[in-house]
């Protein structure tokens, strides 16, 4: 990531060449982003939002734990190192029968080989050790 970056604003009312100019490129910080998954996150399909048209709100928790099973399982397989963050929203995973799933769906994850449960600050220090800033 970089900060400082400036740049001329269009302005479309003046000749091109008054205000198109190259970016002048600021300096690197040291920031580790941990993507999110919207296909590892409880709301989109077991959250009802009247005014979203593709709003689900009733999917069957298993429907969800098999989706997440098998995007883990896919990443397990493929990735010697690999984050697999989950988005956990209360007032979906708040509920009797998806907190059966999260259980079930932990315990299958953690049941796996070198696998470890880590906050995204922990997340975050772990990778840079693995790959250091050289901003």
């Amino acid at each position: 990531a970089r900060v400082g970056d400036t740049w001329t604003n269009v302005d479309y009312s003046k000749r091109a060449e008054e205000w198109m100019k190259p970016l002048v490129r600021g300096h690197q910080v040291d920031l580790v982003e941990i993507a999110a998954n919207w296909y590892v996150d409880d709301l989109p399909p077991m959250l009802f939002i009247k005014a979203n048209p593709n709003s689900h709100g009733f999917v069957a928790p298993q429907v969800i734990e098999q989706l997440w099973k098998d995007q883990f399982d896919w990443v397990y397989r493929e990735m010697d190192y690999g984050v697999f963050p989950f988005t956990i929203h209360p007032d979906v995973s708040g509920r009797p029968q998806v907190l059966l799933m999260l259980e079930r769906i932990f315990d299958y994850i953690g049941g796996h080989d070198g696998v470890e449960w880590m906050t995204f600050e922990q997340v975050a220090e772990d990778f840079r050790r693995r790959v250091p800033f050289t901003g």
